[in-house]
């Protein structure tokens, strides 16, 4: 009897262990599904965490402070993810603020155990330092620097690669590089690549430095070759009407703020009141902005009159989105896939005007270029998850046609944005010598 009691008992063990070994495979899997997602490109604006943002310090621009001051006090304050907010729903940043704050949110996300939002920052900065048009070529590397050094920090060895193998290319070939500069950054892949146990790409990077070394008259820097100036949307497109409900709505979120530095939660009234204004302005802003789109076709003012649309729309959609720590409108919410096709609709637009104003320029040699740069902010903003949904397969066919024409006119640039498919058939951007266009990317 006490046999067949120990029989039965051990056949449910088995069992159990036979369900637990099952388990952990399905954990096993599904884990490792994520890593795989995680480890691609993900949406910097839809990845924010609504449920972390500190609401005391998100609604401060609302109330008319600088994005960049409340960043800053985010960060200093420990509110990781009140500053990513804020950073990745800003047009206000100029690209080198953008830079350097996100390698410091990327790195105290890091030292907090949090790569995967430290990665989150990681991914912006290679994005905006290949991609960006206007960015000088030294703050393109020092940049990708930076990330190499942070991506090696998190033991992210591939990624902490590409970075500084898009260094070594930046100091090989641009153009417009100091010395001294490339020098130096020659000097830090050396030390980055022997780190990382690429002992390979280390030699090759000593030998650049004894190269520069032994030269007898060192070549100065060439001037960026002329590009068009095409406007970036900051033209103020605003009547007396909006002037007056923005301030409606300052008033209205200085009033909330002011509950939370009193110790206490916002009274209902206080929110609802900051809800009313921001529905105010949102039809007198959209009704302005269709208005002034009806009458131009200028392809200039129609550009400011997009970006000024695209700017409220992104604040609508960081509230529909909890991105200020508090629903303030659950309308806007409910609503958020129609606010996301809204950004969509506006960012196509743009992109129509800035193509038509780009073929109608009076210098022809500048048509090429111009819209080689208009494809690399469109991909941008479409890679900061600003373009909602944007056509990243036909904008990045778009731009590789743009830059084959570059070359084959004979332009003075070396390197060009490029693009693959990557492991995980997600898009990888990567800066690319002339005379290797379109082939497979190449460490040095």
């Amino acid at each position: 009897m006490l046999r067949s009691r120990l029989v039965w008992i051990l056949l449910a063990v088995a069992v159990l262990l036979l369900m637990l070994a099952a388990g952990s495979a399905v954990v096993f899997f599904v884990l490792g599904q994520q890593q795989a997602v995680a480890s691609g490109w993900q949406d910097p604006i839809a990845a924010i965490h609504p449920d972390e943002i500190a609401p005391d310090l998100a609604l401060y621009p609302l109330a008319g402070a600088l994005e960049l001051d409340t960043v800053d006090a985010a960060i200093e304050n420990g509110e990781l993810e009140t500053a990513y907010a804020i950073l990745v729903y800003s047009l206000d940043l100029s690209q080198t603020q953008r830079l350097g704050r996100l390698v410091l949110l990327g790195n105290e996300f890091r030292q907090a155990d949090r790569a995967d939002r430290a990665a989150l920052c990681f991914q912006q900065v290679y994005d905006v330092a290949i991609q960006d048009p206007r960015l000088t070529d030294p703050a393109r590397a020092d940049a990708l620097f930076s990330v190499g050094k942070e991506w090696a920090a998190l033991e992210d060895e591939a990624q902490a690669l590409m970075a500084f193998d898009q260094v070594y290319l930046l100091a090989v070939e641009s153009p417009y590089l100091q010395m001294a500069n490339r020098r130096d950054l020659f000097v830090g892949l050396e030390v980055a690549y022997g780190e990382l146990g690429a002992a390979e790409q280390a030699r090759a990077a000593r030998a650049r430095i004894v190269e520069l070394d032994q030269e007898a008259r060192p070549q100065p820097p060439a001037l960026p070759a002329e590009q068009p100036n095409l406007p970036l949307g900051t033209d103020m497109v605003s009547s007396a009407e909006v002037g007056a409900l923005e301030n409606a709505r300052r008033e209205a979120a200085f009033a909330v703020l002011q509950a939370y530095a009193d110790g206490g939660e916002p009274a209902p009234e206080a929110v609802e009141s900051l809800a009313q204004a921001l529905l105010a302005e949102d039809a007198a802003k959209l009704d302005l902005y269709r208005q002034e789109l009806e009458a131009t076709s200028q392809p200039g003012r129609r550009i400011d009159v997009q970006w000024q649309t695209i700017r409220w729309l992104l604040l609508k959609y960081q509230v529909a989105a909890g991105g200020f720590g508090l629903s303030l409108l659950p309308a806007w919410g409910a609503a958020l896939p129609e606010i996301q096709s809204e950004l969509s609709k506006a960012y196509e637009g743009l992109r129509f005007d800035y193509e038509d104003l780009v073929t109608a320029l009076p210098e022809a040699w500048l048509i090429g270029p111009g819209s080689y740069q208009v494809r690399r902010q469109v991909i941008l903003d479409g890679r900061l998850g600003r373009y909602v949904n944007y056509p990243a397969r036909q904008l990045a066919d778009k731009l590789q046609e743009a830059a084959r024409e570059l070359i084959a006119a004979g332009s003075a640039d070396r390197l060009y944005v490029d693009v693959r498919s990557g492991d995980d058939g997600e898009l990888v951007f990567f800066l690319s010598p002339a005379d290797e266009y379109g082939l497979t990317a190449q460490g040095p």
